[in-house]
């Protein structure tokens, strides 16, 4: 029985197992957080932390694995292309993973090649940081250098002041795990950011599905996305050219084979590709994707973890999908769901908390209640319903100070077919 290691055991990341044990493989979960239900499903579980690379690699030896994915995780990603190296196990370059999954070494690989890049600069400490933004004029992005779920990221602008910016540097800092900075020059994007996810084969990017991204404007972090969906509202002539700049960066940083997770801006005839994971999307990006599509990345991606053959066309969207990110726009008490009848469909319900739990604001990926998964009448229906939740969803949340309801209105059953 072939013998598959996996990465990490969130919520999202238990479809993978599920596939794996579905086709006969043995699964071996590694994930710090022995309440993650990955636990529950793996058939060998070891509570150790994804990112501590010797652990994981002893175990690897020990159980005699053949492969080795990490699902939907930028920083077990690193760990996954290290252990395959260690092991000769179908990976890609650590040195190709660790430029992706590191913003300020990928920023510098984009400008060295000769890509769309914005202006920036990477820190770790305050003082420098301090020293070089001060007589810098403009609006910037300041992000850890290599964490994920758009945690510690915030805009600012040099007419904040340092006081702002010490304050926002902190923030970054304390959720990167090898302490670095990036504060990078704001980009303003044409239309929406390109999301969505692709499969490299040989080197070719032989699938990809295109997307729009949609972020959570009115909340405490306009940066952390609440829905992808699919397809993509630019032109064919646009995503042609993000197609070729997508297989160029590959060719040139040196990834073989496996999934890839984008967010990529367009601005006139420049294409930034702001982030690029060697690891397949999280908020169940897959499975929208296989709705939309057919295509089933999942089983692709381990397949060629496996050094299996893999069998990916290019298929377009027949199916308007997406998922949607259900996030608390205050601290509070869960006390349930609404929604209003309409174009589109629940495929699937993902809730991280009971009714009547205590809920966070929602910030960043971390912080959500859960996530829908969508299906839409037409793509009209579909970019009309996420530009306006409020239309069709009303989250009840009741005030840790004042019992009263979070007002995003509506009221009637949830609709799962059309």
């Amino acid at each position: 029985m072939l013998k598959l290691m996996l990465l990490g055991g969130a919520m999202h990341q238990v479809p993978v197992i599920q596939k794996a044990k579905e086709q006969g493989i043995f699964t071996i979960l590694c994930d710090y957080l022995p309440d993650n239900p990955g636990r529950q499903v793996a058939d060998r579980y070891y509570c150790i932390s994804s990112l501590d690379r010797e652990s994981v690699l002893d175990i690897a030896r020990q159980e005699q694995i053949d492969g080795i994915l990490a699902y939907a995780s930028d920083p077990a990603a690193r760990t996954a292309a290290y252990v395959g190296e260690a092991l000769g196990l179908k990976s890609n370059p650590l040195q190709a993973v660790e430029t992706l999954t590191n913003k300020a070494r990928f920023r510098t690989f984009l400008r060295d090649h000769g890509f769309a890049v914005p202006k920036a600069y990477a820190f770790t400490d305050f003082e420098s940081a301090m020293r070089t933004m001060q007589f810098v004029e403009g609006e910037f992005v300041i992000k850890p250098a290599d964490a994920s779920g758009s945690k510690g990221i915030s805009k600012w602008c040099s007419n904040d002041g340092v006081d702002r910016l010490r304050e926002q540097v902190s923030a970054a800092l304390e959720v990167s795990f090898g302490d670095e900075v990036v504060v990078e020059e704001f980009i303003r994007r044409d239309g929406y950011q390109v999301a969505g996810d692709g499969f490299i084969v040989k080197g070719q990017l032989v699938f990809r599905c295109f997307g729009n991204s949609h972020f959570n404007e009115r909340g405490v972090n306009p940066f952390a996305p609440i829905s992808a969906s699919f397809p993509s509202q630019h032109p064919p002539h646009v995503l042609d050219r993000v197609h070729e700049t997508l297989q160029r960066m590959i060719t040139e940083v040196g990834l073989q084979n496996g999934p890839l997770n984008f967010d990529i801006f367009v601005k006139g005839e420049d294409v930034y590709l702001m982030d690029i994971g060697p690891r397949n999307g999280g908020n169940y990006i897959p499975q929208i994707i296989e709705q939309a599509t057919g295509v089933d990345l999942v089983k692709a991606t381990i397949d060629v973890a496996l050094g299996q053959p893999v069998s990916i066309d290019m298929k377009l969207v027949t199916v308007p999908s997406a998922y949607f990110i259900l996030g608390s726009q205050q601290e509070g008490r869960f006390m349930g769901i609404s929604f209003m009848n309409d174009d589109y469909a629940i495929m699937h319900s993902n809730l991280c908390y009971a009714i009547g739990a205590q809920v966070p604001r929602f910030d960043g990926a971390n912080r959500a209640l859960g996530s829908l998964i969508l299906r839409f009448k037409d793509v009209e229906a579909m970019m009309r319903l996420l530009n306006e939740p409020e239309q069709w969803m009303t989250l009840h949340i009741t005030s840790n100070d004042v019992k009263e309801e979070e007002s995003w209105k509506s009221s009637s059953p949830v609709r799962t077919a059309f």
